[in-house]
């Protein structure tokens, strides 16, 4: 059975399935490669247990595992084609390896740990290293942030449907993560509403139309992802968890769809986000301010999240994410000097992790650190 997700501990609910995919790790262990088997060893003898298999320069988004997907003519897409030139790191590694040295000292699963560490100092040549970070997971309301780039791409576009059931609140959805703003919005990309369910002839196109979502970044490189899905509950909908034809397009209640993204991919957006390439300079500037993390609030709005208990001299923007079994957040983060910039992205995919509000400070703190020494 799955386990369904609930209030979180700053006050905001989401929902969530929690299924566990072991084929899918095991495939993708095999698809790593002699190379990076051979450089996770010389890593294991120097920091031991886990094993960390570095990322490669440019990571792989694709795989013989994922669904095979054809998008329509016509199907608006993403307006950055390509990932960035990103360069693997071995300081930048290290850095990942004691963030992933210290959740295993705490006895959190690490299975259930995706970690992506870019260094986007010089945004003409950004630096990678991860954890763990071409993984699929469940990104609870990270999911959010993907939603915000495909509306005013939509909105640029003068793509989205008229006349939304409420007013569109991006200032809601992304500072106050609600579902209720967030349901709007993906109504009015797609031109689809939540409700009763639909006939086998209606359900179809009614799908097709959700699956914007999917084609707008996977005709844009991203490879396999979902974004169909919304979180509940929706209050203004009366609904705790899908019901209708959103549960219709879960697939029911054994082996129900979910939404699915990789720290990898999370950390490519925030980067097109930072360098202003994310649909348009002014899009990504709104995006900017829709994220900010002004230090007044992330102590006490924040608690528990990455860059709460970092110094003034931070600057965060992200998107956190929290259901009662997971604890996930990308961000953002760089110095007010101008010297500094980086993108630091988390997933803690299991129970153990939402219930611990010390694991993402302490990993901000350590990465805080670390990039601070490479840039004094």
């Amino acid at each position: 059975m799955g386990t369904r997700g609930e209030v979180d501990v700053i006050g905001r609910k989401y929902h969530g399935w929690k299924w566990g995919w072991p084929w899918l790790g095991l495939f993708l262990f095999v698809g790593a490669g002699s190379a990076g088997f051979l450089a996770g060893g010389w890593l294991a003898l120097r920091w031991g247990q886990p094993t960390l298999i570095p990322a490669e320069s440019t990571p792989v988004v694709g795989s013989n595992l994922e669904p095979s997907t054809v998008i329509p003519e016509g199907q608006p897409i993403y307006n950055v084609r390509t990932a960035p030139p990103t360069n693997y790191n071995p300081q930048l590694q290290e850095t990942v390896n004691q963030m992933v040295a210290w959740v295993q000292q705490q006895g959190l699963p690490l299975p259930a740990l995706s970690i992506t560490l870019m260094d986007v100092t010089r945004p003409d040549s950004p630096q990678i290293a991860g954890y763990q970070q071409q993984e699929w997971r469940y990104p609870a309301s990270v999911v959010k942030l993907f939603w915000l780039v495909t509306f005013l791409a939509y909105q640029q576009a003068g793509l989205l449907s008229p006349s939304p059931a409420e007013p569109i609140d991006l200032n809601a959805m992304m500072q106050h993560s609600s579902n209720d703003a967030a349901s709007v919005v993906v109504d009015a990309i797609t031109g689809t509403a939540s409700g009763a369910d639909l006939t086998p002839g209606l359900l179809a196109p009614w799908k097709q139309q959700r699956e914007r979502l999917n084609h707008f970044f996977r005709g844009a490189g991203y490879g396999y992802l979902n974004l169909k899905h919304k979180n509940f509950p929706i209050y203004s909908l009366g609904q705790e968890e899908p019901q209708g034809r959103e549960l219709q397009l879960r697939g029911g209640m054994e082996q129900p769809s979910r939404n699915r993204l990789t720290t990898w991919q999370t950390a490519r957006l925030l980067s097109e986000i930072h360098t202003l390439q994310a649909v348009s300079p002014a899009a990504s500037q709104k995006m900017q301010t829709l994220m900010e993390r002004p230090p007044t609030q992330r102590a006490q709005n924040l608690a528990g999240f990455l860059g709460a208990e970092l110094p003034e001299s931070a600057n965060v923007m992200g998107k956190e994410g929290q259901t009662s079994t997971s604890r996930h957040d990308g961000v953002i983060i760089s110095r007010t000097d101008g010297r500094l910039a980086y993108i630091l992205v988390v997933f803690g995919d299991d129970p153990a992790y939402s219930a611990d509000d010390q694991f993402l400070p302490e990993l901000s703190r350590l990465s805080w650190q670390a990039m601070n020494r490479l840039y004094p």
